[in-house]
């Protein structure tokens, strides 16, 4: 399967989510029965880690806001006590003034209700380039994930979506802190070094 097959297929399960759709008989591969709730989330969970997750390499620092639930503010709260696990910069997205940098994303978390689910969804903004004409510069949803309420549980749904974010952001930038503390060690050492010559004088 080529990477562009793949793509609209992952696209396509998460997209679809546990909706039949009517397609014709010859199309291939058509789904023939309504997804499980288990088989959507695993196709949501590979969709972020193909697709989405190498797009949060390199992110300097966050924006972020939750919107859709009314008493937000404690929502707002605890996924910014999340968000400091990725160790950068981090605004809340209401408050940013101008100047305020490096933002290289948007991160919101949006409630809202269907006929029959309350779902939290994350989604994560960019400024790209258009792989057909690398001089556009839009603006485009790079990672996103979601989950279903079950109950009245919008802390629980924040924090697992949350987390979820944190740990793929890490796994994106693992390379990096490696790299910094190594800097870090190389420069304590040769401070040391001048220490010890300095006292021989």
């Amino acid at each position: 399967m080529t990477l562009n097959h793949k793509l609209a297929s992952l696209l396509l399960a998460v997209s679809l989510g546990a909706a039949a759709v009517a397609m014709p008989a010859q199309a291939e591969n058509a789904p023939s029965v309504p997804l499980s709730m288990e088989e959507i989330q695993a196709k949501r969970k590979e969709a972020r880690e193909t697709l989405m997750v190498p797009s949060l390499e390199g992110i300097r620092g966050i924006a972020y806001r939750v919107v859709g639930f009314k008493n937000f503010e404690p929502l707002e709260s605890e996924l910014g006590g999340i968000l400091k696990e990725t160790g950068v910069p981090l605004f809340v997205a209401t408050k940013l003034k101008p100047g305020d940098a490096p933002v290289d994303a948007i991160l919101q978390i949006t409630f809202y209700k269907t006929a029959s689910h309350t779902i939290a969804e994350l989604s994560v903004r960019q400024w790209v380039s258009l792989l057909r004409d690398p001089k556009s510069k839009v603006q485009a949803v790079t990672y996103s994930d979601k989950v279903f309420l079950t109950a009245h549980e919008p802390k629980e749904a924040v924090t697992k979506l949350g987390q979820d974010f944190t740990r793929d952001f890490l796994k994106a930038n693992s390379g990096k802190p490696a790299a910094k503390a190594g800097k870090e060690d190389k420069r304590e050492a040769s401070d040391s070094k001048k220490a010890k010559k300095s006292a021989k004088k």
